[in-house]
């Protein structure tokens, strides 16, 4: 039966999103808690019926056409969906069964840090629909089987609570403990096939048959088409997910190989669910004497001691072997952390300081790497040199850059703010910023002005609820305001809760936070509703940042109202296209609002 017939809907503009997102939700929340029952013939009837719900098709063409950033990125077949036209008929044909096949994967290539360059592998629009339908049907059970130590590419989880994770163990440990900081060579590129495959048994054969066949696709480069024999390509919408269930259990092997006396499983427990539980347990349960934190490819175990140490170095290429995956030689090192020997993890730096009245004390941070801070001052000097800012005469075009080198410095910013002492790296940052600005504006009088007339011009202290920040200006164009004096904190995620969960309340929350402070404050302010529809703000919905006057550039808080996207469109175009409670979600339109700093263009 077609979507359209059992939406009672013949156009895209017409679908209720809310009702939509409403009912996937609720039946991942179901299998999520089934997952945690151990009622394994449940999630599996859970996971058919989303293979076949016609919400969860339309919902990933949506994810995929509409709100991923890469939506305008074709594959191999050069086809890129724009029109709502296409949408719903791509929601309509699909059909995971034997018949589907998976096309090859474009290669391209990005620049990485080091200069080298990272391969991606970009799939089709319709290969990346059927990755997202497939990931709706795979994650909850997945998120209920994870390790509380993972972090990476996980919903609600991020690389600050990574950081977190790291700094409270080592905080909580007396004396000089040994760190292992661990980095996986290639893993996206290496992870075994088959080993993950097995890891899915028992899932849907459609999904199996799925997976395999995005594991077997190839790649063309060059116009030449390359087979894949391991690894899965990043770039794809499942990569990250399937990357996670291939390294999931490195921390449960390598407890398993440190526990001397091991403890029956608790007989009650169902099979291989009862097999985590009881691994979980006893992961607590010895987390004194071993610490592990992993984001992705990269972790950190720490170790009470050097003995410790050498058990785990005996046991960890063994059980990464399996895997097809191995420790990167360059990257991985050994570290007894004491004041004066620090390691880095996630572009931060641990490191142990001295502190108290009589310095016989130490306090246990972390900061920004120094290293990505003169990066980052090189990058800015780098564009300012490259546009020539001032040779631009049209005020509309110094706005445009000035707004431009604002988001790029607040984007670092707000990555880095979180660290315990973020202002050790952001005094770094100010004094290269103050630099690169001088030698950047000198030219703009006919003598050259001084150092000290520069900052009264262009560099002030303004203060801001009690707090003198920076304000950079160009002329008349004020590009941002930086807080570098004071350290902002950071609540670490919950340890064993998942955004499938169902409380809202919670992660409504944490996703205003993770939004931004605008957002955050918001969301307080309107006790978690959208003031358009009077409904909760849940997570897994796309919100905005609404202007009540209609004029963009007032940002004030009394101005602002968090609402749901769909409103957000619904609030803007219903006089236009005469749809009333409609939510059109419209093929080619200009961008509409701004969410932490960051563009959000209709679909």
């Amino acid at each position: 039966m077609k979507v359209t017939k059992m939406l009672k809907v013949n156009r895209w503009e017409d679908i209720d999103w809310k009702t939509v997102e409403q009912s996937i939700f609720r039946k991942q929340n179901q299998m999520y808690r089934a997952a945690l029952a151990s009622n394994i013939t449940e999630v599996r009837k859970l996971q058919r019926d989303l293979l076949k719900d016609p919400y969860a098709r339309l919902l990933s063409v949506k994810r995929v056409t509409s709100e991923n950033t890469g939506k305008n990125t074709a594959g191999v077949d050069k086809v890129v969906i724009r029109s709502n036209e296409e949408r719903l008929s791509l929601a309509q044909r699909m059909n995971l069964d034997k018949d589907y096949k998976a096309k090859p994967l474009k290669r391209t290539y990005i620049p990485k840090s080091n200069g080298k360059l990272r391969p991606l592998g970009i799939p089709t629009i319709e290969d990346r629909a059927y990755q997202a339908l497939v990931k709706i049907a795979l994650e909850p059970e997945w998120e209920a089987k994870f390790s509380e130590n993972t972090y990476g590419f996980r919903p609600g989880r991020c690389t600050i609570d990574a950081c977190m994770a790291v700094w409270h163990n080592l905080k909580c440990r007396k004396g000089d403990v040994m760190v292992i900081d661990a980095d996986i060579e290639g893993c996206f590129d290496n992870l075994n096939h088959q080993y993950i495959l097995d890891k899915l048994k028992g899932t849907s054969n459609n999904i199996l048959r799925a997976i395999n066949q995005w594991f077997k696709c190839g790649y063309i480069d060059d116009g030449i088409l390359h087979e894949t024999e391991a690894g899965t390509p990043q770039g794809g919408v499942i990569s990250p997910l399937l990357c996670n269930i291939g390294l999931w259990g490195i921390d449960f092997e390598l407890y398993e190989h440190l526990i001397i006396t091991r403890k029956p499983a608790d007989k009650n427990l169902k099979p291989f669910y009862g097999f985590v539980s009881s691994i979980k347990k006893r992961c607590r349960e010895h987390a004194p004497s071993v610490g592990f934190m992993q984001y992705a490819d990269d972790f950190v175990i720490v170790c009470e001691n050097k003995d410790y140490l050498e058990r785990v170095m005996e046991v960890l290429p063994a059980i990464l072997d399996k895997r097809g995956l191995k420790l990167s030689e360059a990257k991985t090192r050994q570290v007894a952390f004491h004041q004066g020997d620090s390691f880095k993890f996630l572009g931060f730096v641990f490191d142990k300081w001295k502190s108290g009245k009589h310095g016989k004390q130490y306090k246990v941070t972390f900061y920004p790497d120094p290293d990505k801070v003169y990066a980052f001052a090189k990058k800015i000097r780098e564009w300012t040199k490259m546009i020539r800012l001032f040779e631009y005469s049209n005020k509309s075009e110094l706005t445009k850059k000035a707004d431009h080198l604002r988001m790029m410095v607040n984007g670092w910013l707000n990555y880095y703010k979180w660290a315990m002492d973020a202002s050790h790296g952001f005094m770094k940052l100010r004094r290269e910023l103050e630099t690169i600005l001088y030698k950047a504006y000198e030219d703009v009088h006919k003598h050259r002005s001084s150092r000290h007339d520069f900052m009264e011009r262009y560099v002030g202290k303004v203060e801001r609820r009690g707090r003198l920040v920076d304000r950079f200006i160009l002329g008349d164009v004020a590009f941002g305001i930086f807080d570098i004096s004071t350290d902002v904190s950071w609540k670490k995620v919950q340890t064993a809760r998942s955004p499938f969960d169902g409380d809202t309340e919670y992660w409504g929350c944490r996703n205003a936070i993770l939004t931004g402070s605008m957002a955050e404050k918001l969301y307080r302010i309107q006790g978690g509703y959208c003031p358009i529809c009077t409904s909760k703000l849940h997570w897994y919905e796309s919100w905005e940042r609404h202007h009540k006057n209609k004029n963009r550039m007032d940002n004030k808080l009394s101005n602002m109202q968090l609402v749901h996207k769909r409103c957000h469109r619904r609030q803007h175009y219903a006089d236009k296209l005469s749809l009333g409670a409609g939510c059109p979600e419209r093929g080619t339109s200009r961008s509409v609002g701004k969410v932490a700093g960051r563009p959000v263009t209709s679909p």
